[in-house]
């Protein structure tokens, strides 16, 4: 008689690092023998691969891991990463509906962790098993950890110092990703600027990135001013297969409150990155992170914020009310600016980023964009996302999920571009 398999099902708080982490804890399941379902079905085990960079993401971690404890009281509920680490640190009592805390280290092996405590399976194992994504979109770790101080982030507490894949394991799985079907990989990593293999460090790994042969488009994660963005940048300028998005992090235009947060640049050194990329890019889509209400911040240095989000080419902002976090030298600075104050200031960024989004969707109408598509609706319609990292919406009965294709945007409705292919 046949064993039923057991299930697993998994959510992810956060990053892309987490997206890609997740990835291979599913893979390492699947390799064991465990079915996995649908977050927010029931399952046998439920691994919440969580994120505490602020807050709001910690307490999202807990959330999600109380519905699923209200709902399937028998589910085995695990927290994972960064937010276990920072419950490790912080030496606090596991939360009553977190059943196992897996750490940074621990998360990969949780099958083995699990031993016999569920029948993962009735008959063959797999091997070797492709990490899976819930987008057309792979992603892809290349590094980990962080090295820079800054006095607001708890990311080197949680993820240690920074640490680096080797090149050819990097390649090695875009090439495996690429022959199950992937046309796009998105590399990620706790600050990628600081990658480095020997002598490999971020703009020889995009060379390599670029020469594997199936793989149609790439792009990157978020990258520290600082590290090796200039060499980024021309090396976009030649590429066939960057996609043509930045996210630059910010965090603030006052240079009182950069110096203050730890951050290993000015405004000016900022701006002159931009203006770079400008000339050597023309159009680009480009995002950022902003922190609003960082201690000791008043209302000068918001404006000046303001005034350079306003004046930056910026396409998508990311925009953070300061969250204090244990452990960092932040929580215990003078001048905490009151919740009302950040509310206010966040608000003002965030209508400020959605116009910039539309303004900079309509600059690309009659200007040819590729298409990843994600979905395909009724209508004959297909959506996904441009390297411009814009949505768009596409009339054409022929386009399939994870076909790129080529389109000139005949309008845009808000922050979607809309086009026919014949």
């Amino acid at each position: 008689m046949k064993t039923r398999r057991a299930t697993v099902s998994f959510k992810t708080v956060g990053c892309r690092l987490n997206q890609a982490e997740t990835a291979v804890m599913r893979a390492s399941f699947e390799e064991a023998g465990f079915a996995t379902v649908r977050f927010g079905e029931s399952c046998d085990v439920c691994v919440i691969h969580g994120c505490v960079v602020t807050s709001k993401a910690e307490e999202d971690s807990l959330r999600l891991a109380r519905s699923i404890k209200r709902r399937y009281p028998d589910a085995f509920v695990i927290l994972a990463g960064c937010a276990a680490e920072f419950f490790k640190n912080e030496t606090r009592a596991r939360p009553e509906q977190i059943d196992y805390i897996a750490g940074q280290k621990e998360k990969f092996n949780l099958p083995e962790i699990l031993g016999t405590r569920f029948q993962a399976v009735s008959g063959n194992q797999t091997t070797g098993l492709p990490p899976r994504f819930d987008t057309q979109r792979a992603v892809v770790k290349i590094q980990d950890g962080c090295d820079f101080k800054c006095a607001y982030c708890i990311v080197p507490s949680v993820r240690g110092a920074s640490k680096s894949r080797p090149a050819a394991d990097i390649i090695r799985e875009i090439s495996k990703l690429t022959l199950n079907g992937f046309p796009e990989v998105v590399l990620t990593g706790a600050n990628i600027g600081c990658y480095a293999d020997g002598a490999c460090r971020l703009p020889q790994l995009l060379e390599k990135v670029e020469a594997v042969s199936d793989l149609q488009r790439f792009r990157i994660s978020s990258l520290e001013i600082a590290t090796v963005e200039r060499e980024v940048i021309d090396f976009m300028a030649s590429s066939k297969k960057m996609c043509s998005f930045f996210h630059f992090p910010i965090q603030s235009g006052s240079n009182r409150i950069l110096k203050s947060m730890g951050r290993p640049y000015t405004a000016e050194q900022y701006c002159s990155i931009i203006e770079y990329a400008r000339k050597k890019l023309g159009l680009f889509g480009l995002g950022t992170d902003i922190i609003a209400g960082f201690p000791g911040e008043n209302a000068d240095d918001f404006e000046a914020t303001m005034e350079i989000a306003c004046r930056l080419p910026f396409s998508k902002l990311h925009v953070f009310s300061y969250s204090p976090r244990p452990g960092t030298p932040a929580s215990s600075m003078p001048g905490q600016v009151p919740a009302k104050d950040k509310e206010m200031r966040s608000a003002r960024l965030i209508e400020l980023g959605r116009q910039k989004r539309k303004e900079f969707a309509q600059s690309l109408v009659g200007k040819q964009v590729s298409i990843l598509v994600e979905k395909t609706t009724q209508g004959g319609w297909a959506e996904g996302w441009t390297g411009e990292y814009i949505w768009a919406r596409v009339k054409a009965e022929s386009l399939r999920r994870k076909q790129i294709a080529q389109f000139v945007p005949e309008s845009a409705k808000d922050d979607v571009l809309l086009g026919t292919i014949e």
